[in-house]
């Protein structure tokens, strides 16, 4: 079919590669963004509650005294500043929950450990050897 001795082409087919182009394009990210949504629970992070007052790069100090592969992988950890001490929650292998009797229960191992001497417990103490929360001034000045 032609128009005054040209080949007819109407203005969608000029843009048919660049539309083409653009769908290909849409459907990469779309395909990229599901395969985000779904690794990224898998690599996520351990949770660790209880320290809203303390300084964000004692992370790293906290998730480093759970240490007990035995128990199986870290999966959260409770910290108590006051107590000093954290409480190390781990997944067995296996099934997330087993029957203990008559009650299914999460199948999770558990360790207690103390805190390090030094690590703030509380606004201007610091755990202390005997595994405490103490702060000097307060232990001064309760002496007077």
């Amino acid at each position: 079919f032609t128009v005054e001795r040209r080949p007819f082409v109407g203005d969608s087919m000029k843009n048919t590669g660049l539309f083409f182009f653009i769908m290909r394009t849409t459907r990469l990210i779309v395909a990229m963004f599901v395969l985000f949504a779904i690794c990224k629970p898998a690599v996520a992070d351990v949770a660790i509650e209880g320290m809203e007052h303390m300084a964000p790069n004692c992370e790293k100090t906290i998730r480093g005294l759970c240490k007990n592969s035995t128990l199986g992988a870290l999966e959260e950890v409770h910290v108590m500043p006051r107590h000093c001490q954290a409480t190390c929650i781990y997944r067995h292998p296996g099934a997330k929950v087993v029957q203990q009797g008559e009650v299914w229960v999460q199948d999770r191992g558990y360790e207690k450990v103390k805190l390090p001497v030094g690590m703030p417990c509380a606004f201007g103490a610091e755990c202390d050897n005997n595994g405490k929360c103490s702060c000097s001034f307060c232990n001064k000045m309760g002496g007077k």
